[in-house]
């Protein structure tokens, strides 16, 4: 008999596995720490996530340079968002530096001047430069995650581990936060509660904040839980084994995927987030109705699979967030004065349409344009899209948007491209819209947490957006 020779790999390819492993785990260990510290809200969480960012992304990169392949996706996936995320981030720094002309320099600085003469101030576009330099770090972090994300994701199996770990750590946090609400609800972690004694908060201060975390979890579980029943019904050929097919799926596998959508849809309720719950709903129904959608998730059952889970979703909303729902019609935007807010932030964005004043100088900037009315310290545009208009200028701020918006896209030609594994697209499409959703009311994206749980699934999302035959001439050496 003829012995079957067996290609050992070389010692380069096992290395490169490794470190490819060892920057996929660390990643999830970090994304599992992130919204413990309150989310990661302070300056010493945020500096944390900074440095071990770095040191993954330079682990990652020591991995990619072993194997001496970096490029295992085309290039069109990521190009055009990098290079507007790139001139957006340009446009930030040089804000903060003295370079720019006495015209493009904020009136603030003139003024500045006159009551402290003879200081040796540098001019800048920015009307804090520190507080500038400070955002770009983080904006600079962000990036640096979906980068960790996208490169760890390129094979399925790594993608969807990422997935399954972010709703498993997402329902552990909720888990939490629910003996926390029902003991009593009197701290946060070890810290008396300061804010927010009647609501959900889980490991966060904000409870809007806390919404939109919990809900990407709820986002992660729903797309599982609708892969899963997709799936077991799409194998049998009559309505009676479909119907088995469905019982089984409350069996022992896919048991804690359904306690995971409870756990997490009963947070986001119990939070009386209107902006959190009405995001969370759209993010779920933009998957549902994505994965109703794409040739893949096959079976002549599945678009009534999505109805069932959209009427589901909305009986739940309706049974269990009395509270929520009734915040949501009591709605007065004189009363919470975010309207005025968002009109004042308005004319000061018309006030510098294009030069902007400096990432994080809204709470700088806003006193000027403040009225009696409202409280005296308004340092949030409660609006991440006015606010980042007003920071950055409109163009910079657009090719940002356009950036994320290019990423998302990406997202939802993918779910249609993949033979296997279109519900990952799916999943950071659908929380790409709780995310865009949210947005419009609240500043949710500059928790640390928030951002990066969502930058990892866009990650994983835009990697897993080809089929897996285009990916001709991938060296093995580069998996993770």
């Amino acid at each position: 008999m003829t012995d079957i020779e067996i290609p050992s790999r070389p010692g380069t390819a096992i290395l490169s596995d490794a470190v490819g492993a060892l920057s996929l785990w660390g990643l999830i260990a970090l994304l599992a720490w992130v919204p413990l510290p309150l989310g990661s809200a302070r300056p010493w969480a945020w500096g944390a996530l900074t440095a071990a960012t770095g040191l993954l992304v330079l682990l990652r990169a020591a991995g990619d340079f072993i194997a001496q392949d970096s490029s295992e996706l085309p290039a069109r996936l990521t190009a055009p968002a990098a290079v507007l995320f790139a001139l957006a981030l340009a446009w930030a720094i040089f804000q903060c530096l003295p370079w720019a002309p006495a015209a493009w320099q904020h009136p603030i600085w003139a003024e500045a001047e006159k009551l402290m003469p003879g200081l040796g101030l540098l001019p800048t576009i920015s009307v804090d430069p520190n507080a500038s330099r400070t955002a770009i770090f983080h904006l600079a972090t962000d990036a640096a995650i979906f980068w960790l994300a996208f490169r760890c994701c390129q094979r399925a199996d790594a993608a969807r581990l990422l997935v399954l770990a972010l709703g498993t750590i997402g329902t552990i946090y909720a888990v939490w936060a629910l003996g926390a609400y029902w003991s009593g609800n009197h701290y946060v972690l070890w810290f008396r509660k300061w804010a927010y004694a009647g609501d959900l908060t889980g490991t966060f201060v904000n409870r809007n904040s806390y919404a939109t975390y919990t809900g990407l979890t709820l986002v992660i579980m729903a797309g599982l839980l609708l892969e899963e029943v997709i799936r077991r019904m799409a194998l049998p050929e009559n309505a009676r084994l479909k119907l088995r097919a469905m019982v089984e799926t409350l069996g022992p596998r896919p048991i804690w995927v359904i306690a995971g959508v409870l756990i997490a849809a009963t947070t986001v309720l119990l939070t009386h987030s209107r902006g959190g719950a009405t995001a969370t709903g759209g993010g779920v129904l933009g998957l549902v109705l994505l994965a109703s959608l794409v040739p893949s998730l096959r079976g002549a059952w599945r678009k009534w699979v999505a109805l069932a889970f959209a009427v589901v979703a909305l009986g739940a909303l309706v049974l269990s967030g009395t509270e929520t729902l009734t915040r949501l019609a009591d709605t007065s935007w004189d009363v919470e004065g975010r309207h005025e807010i968002f009109q004042l932030t308005l004319q000061a964005i018309a006030n510098n349409p294009v030069i902007g004043t400096g990432l994080a100088t809204f709470k700088s900037i806003f006193p000027t344009y403040r009225t009696e009315d409202l409280p005296l310290l308004v340092d949030l545009a409660h609006n991440d899209y006015l606010e980042n208009m007003l920071e950055l200028g409109i163009p910079a701020a657009v090719a940002l948007f356009l950036a994320v918006l290019w990423l998302v896209f990406q997202c939802v030609l993918g779910a249609f491209r993949r033979h296997r594994d279109a519900i990952i697209p799916c999943i950071a499409a659908g929380a790409s819209l709780l995310i865009g959703l949210q947005s419009l009311v609240d500043f949710s994206m500059q928790i640390p947490a928030v951002a990066a749980t969502f930058l990892a699934l866009l990650g994983a999302g835009v990697a897993q957006a080809t089929p897996t035959r285009r990916r001709a001439g991938r060296s093995s050496a580069t998996r993770a």
